[in-house]
């Protein structure tokens, strides 16, 4: 049990963990678009639609995950039935 409580704080971490990456690197490369210009950094807006893609898929991923192990879990105790 202790497995699977540490898989979903870490599933929950890594998913925060896109949203600050895509937060972050949001205001970085705005700041520098002020300061600099957009020539050169207006391409790396890739890397925020990127991490929040990440987020998404891990979310969906746990989701689905979490349906397979109740499916699985249903199938075993209704074999044992």
């Amino acid at each position: 049990m202790a497995q699977k409580d540490f898989i979903s704080r870490y599933n929950q971490f890594s998913g925060y963990f896109w949203l600050l990456i895509a937060g972050l690197s949001f205001l970085l490369i705005t700041f520098k678009i002020i300061t600099e210009g957009a020539e050169t950094w207006l391409a790396y807006y890739v890397v925020p639609v990127m991490a929040i893609l990440m987020y998404f898929t891990k979310k969906w991923m746990m989701k689905r995950m979490q349906r397979h192990l109740n499916e699985m879990a249903q199938q075993k105790k209704e074999s044992k039935v």
